[in-house]
């Protein structure tokens, strides 16, 4: 017999899924009807679990933004912890985040756009500008934090929707890591 799903099971699915719609389609080109019939949910068991379309892109973003920082502040040499965050990036999106970022516009509630800024820069950008300060000052690489943070950031979002083309993310990383460090001598 299998177990019934708890609702912590159905709000997971529900995260899951609507990201991976999201990321396909973009927030205009999903219904809450697809959403629903992909989970195998009904409209009032959405809306159990979230106010409306706006705010699930909205828990989807969160969600699939939390615990960037932790891969990026873990230890390791530079190019390790390079490597490491392209792989997580290019795990976890299947389309540039600037599309999803882009797709903001659409969210009428200012605070939820701030919200979903906020989460970038704490789980992302801030802690990648903050990694690359550390290099900076250790003598690692030259350059302007957020200026290396951007191009870094650039390098690895340009592969995103096209990172299968080019094997597996581990591989793909490790390159782009690489050149990154090594540029193109």
């Amino acid at each position: 017999m299998k177990n019934k799903p708890t609702e912590r099971d159905t709000a997971e699915r529900i995260l899951r899924d609507g990201w991976e719609l999201f990321q396909q389609k973009g927030y205009r080109g999903v219904s809450t009807d697809e959403i629903c019939l992909r989970c195998g949910i009904t409209k009032p068991t959405l809306y159990y679990y979230f106010q409306d379309k706006e705010d699930l892109f909205v828990e989807v973003l969160l969600h699939r933004l939390q615990g960037f920082h932790e891969v990026i502040e873990q230890a390791g040499t530079l190019e390790q912890r390079l490597e490491r965050i392209a792989a997580a990036m290019l795990e976890t999106f299947q389309v540039n985040y600037a599309h999803l970022m882009h797709d903001l516009e659409h969210i009428k509630r200012d605070e939820n756009v701030i919200r979903v800024r906020q989460a970038f820069a704490a789980e992302l950008f801030s802690p990648i500008t903050a990694f690359m300060q550390s290099a900076v000052d250790a003598g690692e690489v030259t350059g302007e934090a957020d200026f290396l943070a951007h191009v870094f950031m650039g390098m690895v979002e340009s592969y995103i929707a096209h990172s299968r083309e080019h094997g597996d993310s581990a591989t793909l990383a490790k390159k782009l890591a690489a050149f990154f460090l090594k540029g193109a001598k």
